[in-house]
């Protein structure tokens, strides 16, 4: 066996013909049997799809009986989308007789008939892509026909391999997904098709490794460099964006979706990448949860298993020092003097294969992302980061692990600026960044907490440990330097706390309830302390990239001495009887009613309270909390037995809860397996308490259990989603 790399079709495996000799007249791939015996009986479409390192049949009808003194030789060549084949990935010439080995291999049988069996294997190791076959007879050479070669976690041998059956279904052949947004107080599940093994995925999948940076500026390394899932990964975490090789997923974080869709809108990652294969130019639009989701969906496709990571008050820390700086002014209102922020939350990907590249230590859960942040090699990728390398805080493994590390482990530090200038530096809080890491439950729609995986206990030696040696690592000290009005640095001193703060939101508001909160101050010491409170409450993305004010206002209170000088806060200091309560705290009730947040509100409904608490005598006190309201319900039940190629009818409700109609009303609807393209009803108007039933037809065309995903949009709720479980059946 041989393998060499071709910039065009070399000559020898041309279409040529000698009509003396043996003639190939036909031939046989056995698709159903080959992909079933492949876990690949789940791609839709008349493709052989199998995965390397094991192997398949193909049945040969030739013009002429085959002998044993016949002599055939297979030569796989690599097609590229780029028209033709650019590379013979593997040109294989040898004699059936001696083949074998753990390369690529054939055993024939049936000699002496005009039709034989031939069973190919192909190496652990091979190039993933699109093959065709050729044979070569002593009357010349003819194409026998295409197939898919993909990673295979199913063999021990493969650097994909992934032991636990329960997680092979899940992380590379579940087409449904669960992917979490939304924040403290309100987690949501927003339902995701990934539909990797829907018509043409697969193949734009390979389209898209055939668009990368790589590709264009060296094919033939590029190529070479397809056995490998650290390669593929990286160059998808570019290519899933648009910002440097015109790819996918044009991102957009502005509040305007003119000439797009809104992030939210997406159901899915099948629309989106039809679309880009369609017109080969970015789609419009996508936020953090869309590159997540596309990105999964081409990783499964091409056999690598892959899930959607959620980051809760993610970091971005653009200087690498471990720190998140956020400067707001004495009202709570933020400053721009800083690019680091902490996103409500943030999603990004886990692939698992091994790193040939940094050792078997480092295998396992590899972080990718593809939502463009910060350039890596000059290009807007990330990854794959080891996730070991990122808990046990060795930020100098590549790629890109001290960018990742401190998104789940920053500290964050508060500094009000003062009308004069003065810089007022609060406590470093360690336990923000991260606090929540989470993706789907494998076999159920929910979701795991996995931020064991991601960092030691907080507060832990342990943990202790990895962040002094990230610090060191990164050559930072562990002190937050500060500026003073001045201008000169100087490192703050650790204050003890004189006054604490907390606050607290009264049950669980929907968009359209009027919010109730109640910000509680608690005197630390035995001197009585006044307090001037500035309270600034605004409508925010999850990223922070927009922020709409909806008020400020000032209150001044006096808390009177704690004799007791308890520094132990209550959890919950609402829950505590009014007579109970001391002088020493006060409720101080913030109020937003919804007629002042209603047409400020963001996609993302998220309100963010911020509160500077200027203690007379020590210093600011700064308080935030995000109240995420909720959504009202969707409601979706089938109406009819599913049964695999008869229309069934999916009733979709909706209520209004506002006091005022809602508009231009949309509902849209998908699923792998249920819907070849997506459903789209629309209606002008639901009136304040009325139901809003809408009813939809699908066709099942695949058997099994398959999930429907609903969204519904009008002009004051941005995609209420819903999904409804289909167990497609033979028969009713």
């Amino acid at each position: 066996m041989s393998t060499v790399i071709y910039p065009t079709i070399p000559a020898h495996i041309q279409h040529t013909d000698n009509m003396t000799g043996l003639q190939l007249a036909n031939y046989d791939f056995h698709v159903n049997e080959n992909k079933a015996a492949h876990n690949c009986s789940s791609y839709i479409g008349n493709d052989l799809v199998v995965r390397r390192g094991q192997e398949f049949r193909v049945s040969l009808t030739f013009s002429a009986p085959v002998n044993d003194g016949d002599r055939l030789e297979f030569i796989a060549s690599l097609n590229t989308s780029s028209g033709g084949t650019l590379a013979g990935s593997s040109l294989l010439e040898y004699t059936f007789s001696d083949s074998s080995g753990h390369g690529w291999t054939a055993q024939r049988s049936g000699n002496g008939s005009s039709t034989i069996n031939v069973t190919l294997n192909t190496s652990t190791d091979a190039v993933i892509g699109r093959y065709m076959l050729n044979v070569r007879t002593n009357g010349g050479t003819r194409r026998v026909g295409e197939f898919m070669l993909i990673f295979n976690p199913w063999f021990p041998g493969d650097s994909t391999y992934l032991g636990d059956e329960a997680e092979r279904q899940e992380y590379v052949l579940q087409e449904f997904g669960i992917i979490c947004v939304g924040g403290s107080g309100n987690f949501e599940k927003f339902p995701w098709n990934y539909g990797q093994c829907q018509q043409n995925i697969l193949y734009i999948s390979f389209v898209l490794l055939d668009s990368t940076l790589s590709f264009k500026r060296n094919p033939q390394e590029d190529v070479r460099q397809r056995n490998d899932p650290t390669h593929i990964c990286r160059v998808l975490s570019a290519i899933v964006n648009s910002k440097d090789d015109n790819g996918v997923v044009q991102g957009n974080w502005s509040e305007d979706y003119s000439g797009g869709t809104n992030p939210s809108s997406w159901n899915g990652s099948t629309l989106i990448l039809q679309q880009w294969n369609d017109r080969r130019q970015p789609v419009k639009y996508g936020q953090c949860w869309v590159f997540a989701g596309v990105l999964c969906t081409v990783c499964r496709a091409l056999g690598i298993p892959c899930r959607v990571i959620t980051n809760y008050n993610s970091a971005h820390d653009t200087n690498g020092n471990l720190t998140i700086e956020e400067y707001y002014s004495s009202y709570g209102e933020p400053l721009d003097e800083s690019d680091d922020s902490i996103w409500n939350f943030h999603c990004w990907n886990e692939s698992w294969f091994n790193r040939s590249d940094l050792g078997s230590h480092y295998n396992g859960w590899q972080i990718i992302d593809s939502t463009p942040q910060e350039m890596s090699d000059g290009t807007f990728q990330l990854g794959p980061t080891s996730q070991r390398a990122v808990k046990d805080g060795e930020v100098d493994k590549k790629y890109d692990t001290g960018f990742v590390y401190s998104e789940v482990n920053a500290d964050v530090v508060k500094v009000v600026v003062q009308p004069n200038g003065r810089k007022t530096v609060g406590e470093t809080d360690k336990t923000k960044v991260g606090y929540l890491i989470c993706t789907k439950t494998v076999g159920k729609d929910d979701y795991s907490d996995i931020t064991s995986e991601y960092k030691y206990g907080e507060g832990s030696s342990e943990q202790n440990e990895v962040h002094n040696r990230a610090l060191r690592l990164t050559g930072r000290s562990s002190g937050f330097v500060a500026f003073s009005a001045e201008g000169q640095p100087s490192t703050a001193p650790k204050r003890e706390s004189e006054v604490s703060g907390v606050i607290s939101v009264s049950g669980s508001p929907r968009v359209g309830d009027d919010i109730d909160a109640i910000l509680t101050l608690k005197n630390l010491t035995s001197k009585s302390r006044n307090v001037t409170v500035n309270i600034c409450a605004a409508a925010i993305k999850y990223n922070k990239a927009v922020r709409r004010k909806i008020f400020n206002q000032s209150v001044n209170v006096h808390l009177s001495p704690n004799e007791g000088n308890g520094r132990a806060m209550p959890a919950c200091l609402s829950c505590i009887p009014s007579k109970r309560k001391k002088k020493f705290e006060k409720e101080i009730p913030i109020k937003i009613a919804y007629s002042q947040y209603e047409n400020l509100l963001t996609t993302d409904n998220i309100i963010n309270v911020t509160t500077v608490c200027q203690v007379e005598d020590w210093g600011d006190l700064f308080v935030e909390k995000n109240i995420v309201l909720k959504k009202p319900p969707l409601i979706t039940k089938v109406l009819g037995p599913t049964v695999l190629g008869k229309p069934v009818t999916v009733e979709v409700q909706f209520t209004n809860p506002l006091s005022t109609p809602v508009k231009n009303c949309v509902v849209t609807a998908e699923g792998s397996g249920l819907i070849k393209s997506q459903v789209m009803k629309s209606f002008d108007v639901v009136e304040p308490d009325q139901t809003m039933k809408v009813t939809l037809d699908i066709n099942p065309f695949v058997l099994g259990e398959k999930k429907l995903l609903v969204n519904f949009k009008c002009d004051k709720f941005i995609d209420v989603k819903s999904f409804l479980s289909m167990d497609v059946t033979n028969s009713s």
